[in-house]
């Protein structure tokens, strides 16, 4: 049993090794079906209507689990939390990794006690390191999306000051995407190249507001689309949406200055039973793995991971104040 448990340990590691490698070093042509496949359903049905190809990738990548993710709405969801988050994985490939590295923890955990309880212990470690990578890219996701938030108010108005100057609009997001870094002017270039491939500009948008996923870029994306149906002066309506995202993120920047102190109490109050327990098993080792050789000792452990998880999720929605 042990022998097998070995042999499935590094077999599952072999496999999250090769998906990892193979989504790192994609053929080009692939790369490239990648980058030009659409991505909300309103681009899919122009193209449809309008007779062009569709380059779009299978939603998983593997036929098998493929089908199921499909069934039960997994895969759309995941396709676009990797394309929010900026990774190569295929749904498929990221729900298959997910259960290897959740697999791997509990043979592991399993080896280490050879008991009942450690089999109770090794389930609760591996459900929680399979929702370790959904929080890894979630993490991904809000880190660009506050670079992208940071660069959107200098976008705007470099677009602004290229139709003031005379040029048409998608000169101005061409001449902005050129004097801007990434993510930003990956997300303008692709929306260029989505008009130049036969999608309209009000499809493009919508595109890159849907990949995104920003609400400063929805109300901007919001306010062009407007104009574009009344007429009004695009300089003046994107000068009034510049001045509001300032005024916005000088008020989350005041508020964050306010509740800073809460959130440092936070995290010492969620850190410092580890701390504690750390320092206590580097004072005295044979005290402290009472916590782990006894089945009142593995119950407490898993009741206070359990509860300073739900103290820190608690005080980050409590201090999460949205504008």
């Amino acid at each position: 049993m042990e022998v097998f448990a070995a042999v499935l340990a590094s077999a599952s590691v072999l496999l999250l090794l090769v998906y990892l490698v193979r989504a790192r070093s994609l053929r080009p042509s692939e790369s490239r079906i990648r980058y030009l496949s659409p991505v909300n359903a309103v681009a899919v049905e122009t193209a449809k209507a309008d007779d062009r190809p569709i380059l779009r990738r299978d939603a998983s990548g593997i036929p098998a689990i493929g089908s199921f993710l499909s069934s039960n709405g997994y895969a759309e969801r995941w396709r676009i939390e990797l394309e929010r988050a900026d990774l190569r994985f295929r749904p498929g490939e990221y729900f298959l990794m997910r259960l290897l590295l959740a697999g791997v923890a509990l043979v592991i955990v399993s080896l280490i006690g050879r008991n009942a309880i450690a089999a109770v212990v090794g389930v609760a470690i591996a459900v929680m390191v399979y929702m370790f990578p959904a929080y890894w890219v979630r993490f991904r996701i809000q880190r660009r999306l506050n670079k992208v938030n940071a660069q959107l108010v200098e976008t705007i108005s470099l677009i602004a000051n290229g139709i003031r100057a005379g040029f048409a609009f998608s000169q101005s997001v061409d001449a902005a995407s050129g004097r801007m870094g990434p993510p930003i002017s990956t997300e303008l270039n692709r929306m260029l190249l989505d008009v130049n491939l036969g999608a309209s500009t009000e499809d493009a948008l919508l595109a890159m507001r849907d990949r995104i996923g920003s609400d400063d870029m929805d109300m901007v994306v919001t306010a062009i689309l407007i104009q574009r149906s009344t007429g009004s002066n695009l300089v003046e309506v994107l000068e009034s949406v510049t001045e509001t995202m300032r005024d916005r993120e000088r008020i989350q920047g005041e508020i964050k200055t306010m509740t800073s102190q809460q959130r440092l109490a936070g995290w010492i109050l969620s850190l410092w039973p580890a701390t504690l327990g750390l320092l206590f098993f580097a004072i005295q080792p044979s005290l402290m793995s009472i916590m782990w050789e006894t089945t009142t000792g593995m119950f407490l452990l898993v009741l206070w991971a359990v509860l300073n998880i739900i103290g820190v999720v608690t005080i980050r929605r409590i201090l999460d104040i949205d504008i």
